[in-house]
C-alpha cells in the first residue's frame, strides 16, 4: 500500500508514449485507411461477437485518431484523468478496428482497451504522484496481463505441435516462409542453421511459459524484460513482425521506479 503513486506515474508514461506512437504512424495509416481496406479484408470487426463497430468516413476516421491522441495526453496531464482515460476507451475502438487488417496492428493493439480499462478503474488516478496510501493492485494486473500474452502464446505452440516445437524444423518454417515475402536476409540466414534455430526455440518456449513468475519473484523483472525485448527485436529484424510499437507503452509498468528515480535527480 505505502510508497509513491506507481499507478499514476504508469499512466503518464503509457498515455504519453501510446499518443506518440499514435501520432509517429498516423499519417501512414491514414493513407492505408484511404485505400479502403475493407474491400480486401471485409467490414470492421464485431466488438466481443455482440456490438458491429461502424464503418468510417475519412472525417471521422481523422478525428477519432485526432481526438484519442488528445485523450490520452489529456489524461497524462492530469485534466479530468478519469473522464479522458473513459473515452479513450470507445475511440480506441472506432480508430484501430478501422485498420484492424495492418500487420502491426493486428491483434498487437489487444492489450491497450484491458490497460485503459484497468487505468480507468484505478482509485490510484485521481491522487498525487507522491500520495503514500495508493494502490498498487492496478500495476500488479497490468503485469499479469502481460504475463497472459506471453502465457497464451507459449500454450497455443504446444497445443499445435508439442514439445516437438523446440527441435527448430518449425521455427526455420516460418523464418524460410516469411524471407519470401519480408525478404528479412538476417532471418534467411538463421533459418540455415539448424541448431540455432533449435536454440531459439528452446528460449522462446521457456520465455513465453514461465514470464510469469515475476509476478511472484519481482528480482526476476528486468532479466524477463530484458529478454522480452530481445525477443521482440530479434521477431522485428528477422520477420518483420514488429509488436513493440504498441506494445512498448504497456512496458512502462515495469519503469515507474526508473521514472520516479529520474524525477528525484532533476527534481530534488
Amino acid at each position: 500500500m505505502a510508497g509513491p503513486n506507481y499507478t499514476l506515474m504508469f499512466t503518464k508514461l503509457f498515455c504519453i508514449t501510446l499518443a506518440l506512437q499514435i501520432s509517429l504512424n498516423f499519417k501512414a495509416q491514414l493513407r492505408y485507411f484511404q485505400t479502403e481496406p475493407r474491400k480486401i479484408y471485409g467490414a470492421p470487426l464485431t466488438l466481443l461477437d455482440i456490438l458491429k463497430l461502424p464503418e468510417l468516413n475519412t472525417v471521422q476516421f481523422i478525428s477519432s485518431g485526432l481526438g484519442l491522441i488528445c485523450c490520452l495526453l489529456l489524461a497524462a496531464a492530469g485534466v479530468v484523468t478519469r473522464l479522458f482515460i473513459g473515452i479513450a476507451i470507445p475511440l480506441y475502438f472506432l480508430y484501430f478496428n478501422q485498420i484492424i487488417s495492418l500487420a502491426y496492428v493486428q491483434r498487437k493493439t489487444n492489450i491497450l482497451p484491458l490497460v485503459l480499462l484497468i487505468l480507468l478503474v484505478s482509485p490510484s488516478v485521481t491522487l498525487p504522484l507522491g500520495n503514500m496510501a495508493s494502490v498498487k493492485w492496478p500495476i500488479i494486473l497490468i503485469e499479469a496481463c502481460i504475463a497472459q500474452l506471453y502465457l497464451s502464446s507459449g500454450v497455443q505452440k504446444l497445443k499445435q505441435s508439442g514439445l516437438g516445437w523446440c527441435n527448430g524444423e518449425t521455427l526455420q518454417a516460418h523464418l524460410f516462409a516469411n524471407y519470401l515475402w519480408s525478404d528479412r536476409k538476417t532471418g534467411f540466414i538463421i533459418a540455415q542453421k539448424r541448431w540455432l534455430c533449435t536454440l531459439l526455440s528452446i528460449f522462446t518456449m521457456l520465455f513465453e511459459l514461465s514470464f510469469w513468475l515475476i509476478l511472484f519473484f519481482p528480482q526476476l523483472t528486468y532479466i524477463y524484460v530484458s529478454a522480452a525485448l530481445l525477443f521482440h527485436l530479434g521477431t522485428l529484424l528477422t520477420m518483420r513482425i514488429n509488436y513493440l510499437k504498441y506494445l512498448l507503452p504497456v512496458y512502462m509498468v515495469f519503469f515507474t521506479q526508473f521514472a520516479f528515480s529520474l524525477q528525484h535527480k532533476l527534481w530534488p
